[in-house]
């Protein structure tokens, strides 16, 4: 079937993730349609909003016919029983973003592929991987072969509303000549681009019917720093903080008020470190790092290099926590 008669449903389609995925089919010629509140944001140009909260009994009324490919981005697992209930038997193809964190955190080995076990299920969704994976399970045994699973790594890229990725090369152009906080001990990363991620979830996973580990190129938290720096233009100082320096001074790990957005735990370091090899057989991209880390810094000073946020360290503590470490020396 050509690609201008495919019926297309997201289920979401007014945020990041999900609204890209709608933005790319519109532009490949399908009919799309997204189901959702419309609170978030609108529709991309050219898809059609039909509204509809998944909380309620008759969210999914407003929907008519059949569809050649239905995407779900959801990690509540009530939400997925009932557009599976609603839906499952009017799709020829589904497809469900679920995500690494669906596997094991702890223990996992470095380079653990699709088959890596998966962390306990939780139906209640108060538990993101557990919640996940109860999804992944429930979707495979409502819709067998029609079914592909898709499971990001860390994704960053323009827009991103985790503040993660872009905190490195934001923060460098906003210190300047000033100092800026690092951590000692390098780690490996793994962050995908969005644009990547969508390109195959339009594209390659509609054709899919297995599970894959859609993750970044393999890269080292200090070498991102340093091409961020160069990025920046950043000319001040790298102050290093050692993992007993960074809890001493409350400051936490990967996402969160007082956090370094991307560092790990030692004891967890592999989770950064999963296989991409099925994705990128199947046709899956990394772009280059320099492209991406310039294009995150155009949006970040968009959006304000020091905007308040709840997922990364403030300037104002970073300098406090650099006074500190000074005063300690």
């Amino acid at each position: 079937m050509a690609d201008m008669q495919r019926r297309v449903l997201v289920l979401g389609g007014t945020r990041w993730l999900g609204r890209a995925i709608a933005e790319g089919h519109v532009e490949r010629g399908a009919e799309v349609t997204c189901l959702a509140r419309g609170a978030s944001g609108p529709v991309p140009e050219g898809a059609r909003l039909v509204v509809g909260d998944r909380d309620a009994d008759d969210a999914y009324r407003g929907l008519d016919g059949d569809w050649d490919e239905i995407v779900d981005v959801t990690r509540l697992p009530a939400h997925a029983r009932s557009a599976l209930d609603a839906l499952g038997d009017r799709a020829r193809h589904w497809t469900f973003v679920s995500s690494v964190s669906a596997q094991r955190l702890e223990g996992a080995p470095v380079g653990a592929d699709e088959d890596d076990e998966l962390v306990p299920e939780d139906e209640t969704g108060e538990d993101y991987g557990g919640a996940k994976a109860w999804i992944e399970r429930t979707a495979r045994e409502r819709l067998g072969e029609r079914l592909a699973i898709v499971r990001p790594g860390l994704i960053g890229g323009p827009g991103d509303e985790s503040d993660r990725f872009g905190y490195w090369v934001s923060r460098l152009a906003l210190a300047g000549d000033g100092p800026v906080l690092v951590p000692a001990r390098d780690m490996p990363t793994q962050t995908i681009d969005v644009r990547d991620l969508t390109a195959f979830l339009v594209d390659v996973a509609p054709m899919r019917r297995d599970v894959v580990n859609a993750v970044g190129a393999d890269d080292a938290l200090h070498a991102l720093i340093a091409a961020a720096r160069e990025v920046a233009g950043h000319t001040g100082e790298l102050v290093e903080a050692g993992d007993d320096d960074l809890e001493r001074l409350e400051i936490g790990s990967w996402a969160g008020p007082r956090a370094l957005p991307l560092v790990l735990p030692a004891g967890v370091a592999s989770h950064a470190q999963r296989s991409s090899a099925r994705y990128r057989a199947a046709g899956g991209e990394h772009r280059p790092r320099r492209a991406m880390l310039e294009d995150v810094l155009a949006d970040e000073r968009a959006r304000g290099l020091d905007r308040p946020s709840a997922h990364r360290l403030s300037r104002a503590d970073e300098l406090a926590a650099i006074d500190s470490l000074a005063s300690k020396a």
